[in-house]
């Protein structure tokens, strides 16, 4: 079961979101570490979309969750346990760094957020969790994690199992497609402003380029295409933001 993290300076605030992660938010189990995630059942105790928020000195947080699906809760819990390490790690840094008495705001740590469900092929399902934290600084920075998650097994099968990008794409070879199709896109719409070289960087065919590409369906369920997504600094300057490109599956495999 997902637990707080204790500290002398976080120990007293974390009592307000104890508290309704105990009354909202109550997983009964712990996420194995196995590939075959429908082992875990986990079972939330809410039915409506939550918002989680805490503070304390020098820190606050926020993270919206919709309402869970039967048969994915282990997804909610993935979130939920990768936004707590955030969240409790902005604690301590501000517990150790930042003196006692009023603060700058410039001083404050925050993290601000949503968990969501994208439409996704049969047998397959996406989500997302988007958050901008600020650590200090001139600005914060826009942060985006992708689950991807297919069935495994014959039909009827409700064995969920996590894949990456190697396993969405067909090949290397195709991988190189998509970053060609991917790159002369950026380059048409950001125009002459970012540096070239940051865009072919940022864009090549490298696995790790492309952690954020996830599948799209059409209106019946199939395969469409994918959609990939750039962080911050990843293709240009900060001030072009997240960049998105969807590669239509005809397009990708005339």
């Amino acid at each position: 079961m997902p637990v707080l993290t204790d500290s002398p300076c976080t120990a007293h605030a974390s009592g307000s979101l104890l508290t309704i992660l105990t009354a909202l938010l109550v997983f009964q189990g712990a996420a194995a570490a196995s590939s075959d995630l429908s082992a875990c059942t986990l079972v939330p105790d809410f039915e409506d979309a939550i918002t989680l928020a805490d503070s304390g000195h020098g820190w606050t947080y926020s993270f919206d969750f919709p309402a869970v699906v039967p048969g994915l809760e282990f997804i909610w819990d993935r979130v939920y346990s990768d936004m707590e390490e955030r969240r409790a790690g902005n604690a301590d840094r501000a517990c150790a760094e930042f003196p006692e008495g009023p603060l700058q705001p410039w001083q404050l740590l925050t993290i601000d957020g949503r968990m969501r469900l994208l439409p996704s092929p049969d047998g397959m399902v996406t989500a997302m969790s988007e958050y901008h934290e600020y650590l200090g600084g001139a600005h914060g920075a826009d942060h985006t994690i992708v689950y991807r998650y297919a069935l495994s097994g014959g039909p009827g099968s409700q064995s969920w199992v996590e894949i990456d990008s190697r396993e969405l794409l067909a090949d290397s070879a195709e991988l190189v497609r998509l970053a060609g199709i991917v790159c002369d896109t950026l380059e048409a719409r950001l125009g002459p402003e970012p540096d070239r070289k940051w865009i072919h960087r940022g864009t090549g065919p490298y696995w790790e380029n492309y952690s954020m590409l996830y599948p799209v369906p059409d209106s019946s369920g199939a395969l469409a295409g994918f959609t990939v997504r750039f962080g911050e600094y990843a293709v240009g300057p900060y001030c072009i933001g997240q960049q998105e490109v969807f590669v239509p599956l005809d397009l990708l495999r005339p």
